[in-house]
């Protein structure tokens, strides 16, 4: 859900645009916005950190089997669903999107560092952070759900 501290920043529209183009320009693929969710059964995740101007993390999650179908179509192989590469794929479409919605702030706010990618098959909280400054976005292509979760430093 979202706060009023992201929608009046308009950081909801630049993640859900950041989003749209990694799928279309990467991927060849259409994926958009869709009403939260409960989809991780058999979690896979991946968290990037954001330092300097911002500071904060974007967390990618999803469940194993769209995972395995992202790395497929990302990487243009087929892999076994326990692969390393499911896991790189995973890493790598967090750092499109977060770098993708970095790319869309303003220069002041884009003068922040990201983080390599960090993956984990750890359960997710389904709790956001105690932050005000968050929110959580859901995304479908081709029947394939994934979420997004945006936290920011006080």
């Amino acid at each position: 859900m979202a706060t009023s501290w992201a929608s009046s920043l308009d950081w909801i529209g630049r993640l859900d645009s950041a989003v749209s183009e990694v799928f279309e320009m990467m991927l060849e693929r259409s994926c958009v916005p869709i009403q939260d969710t409960d989809i991780v059964h058999d979690p896979i995740s991946a968290q990037i950190f954001f330092s300097g101007a911002i500071c904060g993390e974007c967390l990618l999650f999803t469940s194993r089997t769209v995972a395995h179908v992202t790395a497929g179509v990302l990487l243009g192989v087929e892999s076994g669903p326990d692969s390393s590469m499911v896991e790189d794929a995973v890493g790598e479409l967090c750092n499109m999107v977060a770098g993708g919605w970095k790319s869309k702030l303003g220069s002041a706010e884009a003068a922040c560092a990201i983080s390599p990618p960090k993956v984990s098959t750890d359960p997710i909280s389904s709790v956001l952070p105690t932050s005000e400054k968050h929110f959580r976005r859901f995304y479908s292509f081709e029947g394939c759900v994934f979420g997004v979760q945006m936290a920011f430093c006080d």
